[in-house]
């Protein structure tokens, strides 16, 4: 089996990669082969097993007795994916040969993200409307208030593979400093790299802080965790840390939520509107199949400082306030309505 962590892959995805190769003898490819190397690089690799309701072993003679010699590529992969859908996990992932179908095991991954419009809010909240960091960065002042408005569309690298669009936040911040508070908005931004949300969160934070411990996988048992590694934020020169909303939803992940989880350390920050996805891991390990099918999966699992596991839950919000497709096809968005008039109290 060829297991391989592929950089490109995984920033189309908006989600941070390893870089290894690690090279095997080839199994055979038929559906029995294929379904056993899935299942045996989960049972050897995934991270979060310690934190997951699930028996994989149980999980591998339900699904596992489905396949045959006879067993078609379209029943493979209902197989498959329905094994993978138990983990509920958004890092967990599985693609065909050429990338023209793609399944996402979290339940969140399946809903219509249509609780939020960018376009809505250029058009009836904003002035002066303006854009950064090779187009990642919207931000402008809100109409008739001395508040401020950022939105950040993704955290990944831009298209010429760079990460220093994520420094125009300090541009952004610059010009927005004579507002008496501002909105950081994350809805609909799906994550990236750890290191551009490191570079924008630094430009909050009033002192360093540790946020999140890691654990990464070692050995082939569920429970061979590494010791705990601590991930910290320091500040930048230049910090904004007047008064804040943080805005997200349910599709606010992976790297969303790193930068949530650093806000909610910070006495001058309150997270409004929804839930967030509840996709942690990290570092993301790619595996390919014999049949060239492609699959994902983290290697770490991430804790808080006191031990909790948001993974398959997300970061609960200070103020629950949702949006439905109806609100926002009425030009109607209740999480910056309500987040306006808290930053005005």
């Amino acid at each position: 089996m060829k297991k391989i962590n592929l950089s490109f892959l995984l920033l189309a995805l908006f989600f941070v990669s390893c870089e290894e190769m690690i090279l095997g003898p080839e199994p055979a490819n038929n559906p029995k082969s294929n379904f056993d190397v899935l299942w045996k690089t989960f049972d050897e690799n995934y991270a979060l097993f310690t934190i997951k309701t699930v028996n994989w072993d149980s999980l591998r003679t339900v699904y596992g007795s489905k396949v045959s010699a006879s067993t078609t590529s379209n029943e493979l992969w209902d197989i498959m994916t329905s094994l993978l859908g138990n983990l509920n996990d958004g890092h967990t992932k599985l693609f065909n040969e050429n990338y023209t179908k793609g399944f996402n095991s979290s339940e969140i991954a399946k809903r219509a993200a249509n609780d939020f419009s960018l376009d809505l809010i250029k058009s009836s909240k904003l002035e002066n409307v303006k854009s950064a960091g090779s187009g990642l960065i919207t931000y402008g002042k809100i109409k008739n208030e001395n508040i401020g408005y950022i939105h950040i569309a993704s955290f990944a690298l831009t298209g010429s593979y760079d990460v220093n669009w994520a420094y125009d936040i300090d541009k952004v911040l610059n010009e927005l400093d004579a507002c008496k508070a501002i909105i950081v908005d994350l809805r609909n931004n799906g994550g990236g790299l750890r290191v551009t949300g490191d570079i924008i969160a630094s430009a909050f934070v009033d002192r360093e802080i540790t946020y999140f411990y890691q654990q990464t996988k070692v050995g082939a048992k569920h429970n061979d965790l590494s010791g705990k590694i601590p991930i910290s934020i320091t500040p930048r020169a230049g910090k904004f840390n007047k008064k804040t909303a943080l805005l997200t939803n349910r599709f606010s992940a992976s790297g969303s939520e790193y930068i949530t989880e650093i806000f909610k350390n910070l006495s001058y920050a309150t997270q409004i509107g929804d839930t967030t996805f509840g996709a942690f891991g990290d570092i993301i390990s790619v595996a390919q199949l014999p049949n060239g099918w492609t699959f994902t999966y983290p290697c770490r699992l991430t804790t808080t400082p006191d031990g909790n596991c948001y993974e398959g839950k997300g970061i609960v919000p200070e103020y629950l306030v949702e949006n439905s497709a109806t609100d926002i096809k009425s030009g109607k968005d209740n999480v910056i309505n309500f987040a306006i008039e808290y930053l005005k109290q």
